[in-house]
């Protein structure tokens, strides 16, 4: 049986688990689990705003365009863990990584982190339009 965990140990920088995401040709990258802050600025950045021609927000849509890629950029790491890409990097990442690839470290990135198809699907079903909140609009943030 495990140890109770209490608010100082809960509140300690954890170690997050990373794995060797290996290629065919023998090349590799790793792969480490997010931040929970990581986690919720990568699915804000799947979520775009409706608004009305008033400019006020009416609604919101998925916005699952480049994916993969950013799932990568929040996700790719060296040996030591510390993230490889600049929070930007995914359209040009998404543009030049062949899809194989791509789907290799993102597949490896779901499984570390628990992202299933449903939670794509439930980031704009639970939505509800209200007063907009100060989060920052950056997905990689620390």
């Amino acid at each position: 049986m495990g140890n109770l965990l209490d608010r100082k140990v809960l509140l300690e920088k954890e170690e997050l688990q990373r794995v060797k995401v290996e290629f065919e040709n023998g090349d590799y990258v790793y792969v480490r689990q997010m931040t929970g802050r990581e986690r919720d600025n990568f699915e804000q950045s799947l979520i775009k705003e409706t608004k009305d021609s008033k400019g006020v927000v009416v609604g919101y849509d998925r916005a699952l365009g480049d994916f993969r890629a950013k799932l990568a950029v929040v996700t790719v790491c060296n040996e030591q863990g510390d993230m490889v890409f600049m929070p930007d990097d995914y359209s040009t990442l998404s543009k030049h990584m062949s899809a194989k690839r791509l789907e290799s470290i993102v597949n490896k990135a779901q499984e570390l982190n628990k992202i299933t198809e449903e939670d794509k699907e439930a980031l704009v079903k639970n939505l509800e339009v209200g007063p907009a909140d100060n989060s920052s609009s950056g997905f990689a943030e620390n």
